[in-house]
């Protein structure tokens, strides 16, 4: 501080204040489980009242997966959280306009969170910016993975297969393009297939959507893309017949281009586009060539590249021969781009619900 003025300053950390929690139906106990906990935490807590008057932490609920998240409210309940520190809210689809704009402008709401789609989180957005109500948004993901000459092309293979298609594809941080190196396309593409079939070629095990008209949709993004001149590396399972509406087969798709819907559309089902490049400046533009910017993965050994690599990703988490489908609880979680702002998770997941306040003196 000034030493002359003798005046002298420090700062603390300061709750927020009441929060509002808009969820979808991905990994609802997961997600739902670590913001409610960080809003604890700090303190910010806010809701619901019979009166309408906002008390305590209020968190919407899916209409899909609802009970996911009744069994989370009620952890907290045995855990001896007091009444109104945690509310629920179930709704229609068809209601949740008129509920969020009627909560996002309560004067005792102070932050929005949301977790889902690009789409939906603008809509959002827009709403808590008109009533300038700061937002945490975890959005929509088009992740890619690098794989390069000297990787190990089983464990890449491996966790591309279970990247991609794990939870159908149904996860914002899902991989939904492979970037490979010319010199090991062929070698790779075997080994992905092989990995695919062992893990997700089975009639049980088959990638299973959460709604018949998210099969449809995925189906027709494919079509798309086939009918313009992608190639499957795969004998759709659907050609085979026996398999019910909502489970979708795995595709693996080549020469997929910027003229399909599939090239920057977020599929959020059981699909992969693949691509080769022959410089590294090529992979990374093919990966930055997106709208999104969530998650990340690069296969190499030289791990001094994988840095260089990955300091090039547009991306808010990049992970050196693994899948792009994790997040570390003990470090910040997020996006960039259309993929959302702030993070989750860690001392950062923390501040997210909390804000600075500085205080001086004169002595």
């Amino acid at each position: 501080m000034d030493s002359r003025r003798n005046e002298l300053g420090d700062y603390m950390h300061h709750e927020i204040g009441a929060g509002q929690d808009y969820q979808n139906f991905i990994l609802g106990l997961a997600i739902e489980g670590f913001k409610d906990a960080a809003g604890r935490i700090s303190g910010a807590v806010s809701g619901v009242s019979p009166e309408s008057n906002l008390q305590g932490m209020k968190a919407m609920g899916a209409e899909l997966s609802p009970r996911c998240y009744w069994a989370i409210a009620d952890v907290f309940r045995e855990a001896g959280l007091p009444e109104g520190c945690l509310n629920l809210i179930f709704h229609a689809p068809s209601d949740a306009p008129a509920i969020i704009d009627e909560l996002v402008s309560h004067p005792d709401v102070k932050k929005v969170n949301f977790t889902g789609s690009s789409q939906v989180g603008s809509i959002i957005a827009e709403t808590a910016g008109r009533h300038l109500k700061p937002v945490l948004m975890e959005l929509g993901g088009k992740a890619s993975a690098i794989v390069l000459p000297d990787a190990d092309l089983d464990n890449a293979a491996l966790h591309c297969a279970k990247g991609a298609f794990m939870n159908a594809g149904q996860i914002c941080m899902s991989t939904e393009r492979i970037i490979v190196h010319e010199s090991i396309a062929d070698d790779f593409h075997k080994a992905l297939v092989v990995a695919t079939r062992d893990h997700f070629g089975s009639k049980d095990s088959t990638p299973v959507l959460v709604t018949g008209a998210s099969a449809r949709r995925n189906r027709d993004l494919v079509a798309d893309a086939m009918s313009k001149g992608a190639t499957s590396l795969m004998t759709p399972k659907e050609q085979l017949g026996g398999l019910p509406e909502t489970r979708m087969a795995p595709m693996l798709l080549k020469d997929v281009n910027k003229k399909m819907a599939l090239y920057q559309t977020e599929s959020f089902g059981p699909s992969v586009s693949l691509f080769t490049f022959k410089s590294e400046h090529e992979a990374v533009s093919l990966a930055n060539d997106t709208n999104y910017g969530l998650s990340a993965s690069v296969f190499i050994r030289d791990l001094g590249a994988a840095f260089r690599i990955g300091e090039s990703l547009e991306s808010g988490a990049v992970h050196i021969n693994s899948m792009t489908v994790h997040d570390e609880y003990s470090l910040p979680h997020g996006g960039v781009k259309q993929s959302g702002f702030g993070r989750f998770n860690g001392y950062q997941g923390l501040d997210e619900f909390m804000y600075y306040k500085t205080i001086t003196w004169m002595e």
